[in-house]
Parts: C-alpha cells; sequence; structure tokens
C-alpha cells in the first residue's frame, strides 16, 4: 500500500495551475474506470481505478472512495487527497501541500489488474 502512500495517490498537474479541486462529479467522469501515471511522492507511480471501488497498482490493490474531501483511501493512513484535472493532466494536493501530477490514461491502459 506504499503505492498509494508514495503516490499520495498520485498526484498531478502537469498543465496550467486549476483555482480548485476537482467535485465529486467530475472525479468519478475522469478518474473511475481509468488509470493515473505520474509522479507521487518523489517517484513514479501508476494506479487504475476500478468502477467497483478498488484500485490497482504495481504493489497491490485496495479499496478508495471519491467523497467531497477528494479521492479518499478507507482504513488507511493515506486520508483523502484532492485533484485539479486540466484535459487529461492531473494535479495531487493534501492539505494544501502538492503532492505530485501526471496524465490519466484511458482505462487500464497499464493493464494493472493482470496478475
Amino acid at each position: 500500500m506504499t503505492r498509494i502512500a508514495a503516490a499520495a495517490i498520485f498526484a498531478c498537474l502537469a498543465g496550467p495551475a486549476l483555482s480548485q479541486a476537482a467535485d465529486t462529479e467530475t472525479l468519478n467522469e475522469r478518474l473511475v474506470g481509468n488509470t493515473f501515471q505520474g509522479d507521487m511522492g518523489g517517484g513514479g507511480y501508476s494506479s487504475y481505478f476500478a468502477e467497483d471501488g478498488t484500485y490497482h497498482d504495481a504493489s497491490g490493490s485496495g479499496a478508495y472512495e471519491i467523497t467531497e474531501e477528494g479521492v479518499c483511501y478507507p482504513e488507511t493512513d493515506f486520508g483523502c487527497y484532492q485533484a485539479e484535472i486540466d484535459g487529461s493532466s492531473l494535479s495531487w494536493s493534501q492539505d494544501g501541500e502538492d503532492m505530485g501530477s501526471g496524465e490519466i490514461l484511458e482505462g487500464d491502459a497499464l493493464d494493472l489488474t493482470a496478475e
């Protein structure tokens, strides 16, 4: 689960900064069923957000929820991450601190659900 921590669940923003975090509708439309690939916590990170509320990355999988607080990881110490989305660019932040940035790729582009 360090994949989430390190990526802090993906932090991205390769494009211009946005003035506010994406709302739950935008997060559901842009992130669910797609893959985040970018940099989190100083290292590369990729995660697929399945429609069943499970994320998949190189370290395994776990539950995520999209709430008014952002993308949250229940029953972990990771907490919630806010996302700013501009086109396919995504930037992650937590408690006002930039956590990382990257791109949203369509579907399970990196085959992260394969066993």
